[in-house]
């Protein structure tokens, strides 16, 4: 599944958050091509992801917005290769049974 995390970091220097980028990449393959924010596919789910990365913030100082994504995305000014990325990802739910 596909994920959107939104980051707005407001509790220390940005240099100083090295355990939350290793949590995120963690996570599983990910694009970080916008500051402040991360694609990631993973086999988690929003609450889960939320979880696991919100021991890494500052509380009361920093936000975090975690969305599942679909197929349904478009974007400019990305870069090269990212298309190609996203186009290569998994966006369905993990089936059950």
């Amino acid at each position: 599944m596909m994920f959107l995390i939104l980051l707005e970091l407001n509790g220390r220097p940005a240099d100083q958050y090295g355990d939350l980028e290793r949590a995120v990449k963690a996570l599983g393959n990910w694009s970080n091509r916008v500051r402040g924010q991360w694609i990631v596919e993973s086999r988690f789910n929003a609450s889960q992801i939320r979880d696991l990365l919100k021991p890494h913030l500052d509380s009361g100082k920093d936000r975090m917005f975690v969305a599942r994504i679909s197929k349904n995305w478009a974007g400019t000014g990305m870069g090269d290769g990212f298309q190609e990325w996203m186009n290569r990802r998994n966006f369905d739910a993990p089936k059950v049974g």
